[in-house]
């Protein structure tokens, strides 16, 4: 699913073919992200993840499991992966984890960091403006500011992420934490991968006290190069029209809204058919309309004004 916004905020947006809506389980046969060599490049993130998670209870509480698995004891260190298509609500999901109270009570010190690309100086992305990059930092920085404060938060390319865990060396050593790394991209040099896993390496990461990270990736084989192949979340569009729905509506009016028994159900499976079940094309569709209604009344306006 890809997004293309007007670099003056007042464009359209555009989307491709969605996949068919699939169910909340968590096994699938599909490896979602995945592409062949070539097309095994980052994407950046230019969408805004759903302000809230609606129809994702059994994937926070199969990731709960996950976490706690031996109870609430100095246990091992564990690694995650949240896999899943563009838009699906796998950052949405973590913050939402980060939240859990019975998770909090687990893991005294959480981090939150959104990794991002290393500048690559190919003739390509030269001629990437100004304005991608400030709608990419805006993107991380509303995501952060949804998070609770005690959180400690930050961006950081792989190049410099053991530096910046080593800056809070002391905290990861006294506490149980939990690490969510956001957005592991895809790479076709091994080195991506290896650099990783340096950082979550024994030798580098405190692990006296136990702890956890969580990383979320679009392509399968991709995260199991940093998790292995166990522990894997795959988490799969939603099904339900009523959610898809909630979300979409919440876009249009620009806040938190209630059930609408008004609306139908025929028309609340067409909204769900048009995103495929994906949350990010859900809150898309329904800016488009809050752009669209705004536009509609600046002319009705000036229409009066002039008559």
């Amino acid at each position: 699913f890809l997004r293309n916004k007007d670099k003056k905020q007042n464009g359209s947006a555009t989307a491709g073919a969605a996949p068919p809506a699939g169910s909340n389980g968590d096994v699938t046969q599909n490896n979602p992200g995945e592409g062949s060599p070539s097309q095994k490049k980052k994407i950046k993130k230019t969408y805004k993840p759903a302000a809230a998670v609606r129809g994702f209870k059994k994937d926070e509480m199969s990731l709960e499991i996950m976490l706690l698995k031996g109870g609430f004891r100095d246990e091992p260190f564990k690694t995650i992966g949240v896999v899943g298509l563009p838009g699906v609500g796998k950052t949405a999901l973590c913050r939402s984890i980060l939240r859990n109270e019975r998770v909090k009570s687990s893991y005294t010190q959480m981090f939150w960091i959104s990794l991002c690309n290393e500048a690559e100086e190919t003739e390509e992305e030269v001629e990437e403006t100004e304005e991608e990059v400030e709608e990419t930092e805006v993107v991380v920085e509303e995501i952060e500011d949804t998070l609770p404060g005690d959180i400690i938060k930050f961006k950081s390319d792989v190049r410099h992420l053991l530096r910046r865990l080593s800056d809070h060396r002391e905290k990861l050593a006294e506490n149980k934490y939990l690490i969510v790394l956001d957005d592991v991209g895809e790479a076709e040099e091994d080195r991506y991968y290896e650099d990783l896993n340096k950082c979550f390496s024994d030798e580098h990461l405190p692990k006296q006290k136990g702890g956890a990270v969580i990383v979320t990736c679009r392509s399968e084989e991709s995260a199991k190069k940093v998790v292995g192949d166990d522990n894997l979340h795959r988490l799969q569009p939603l099904n339900d029209p009523n959610s898809c729905w909630w979300i979409y509506n919440e876009a249009v009016k620009g806040k938190k809204t209630s059930e609408d028994a008004t609306i139908s159900n025929k028309v609340k499976e067409e909204l769900m058919k048009r995103c495929g079940g994906l949350p990010g094309a859900a809150r898309m569709m329904g800016e488009i309309k809050k752009d669209k209604n705004k536009a509609n009344r600046t002319l009705s306006t000036h229409s009066t004004f002039l008559a």
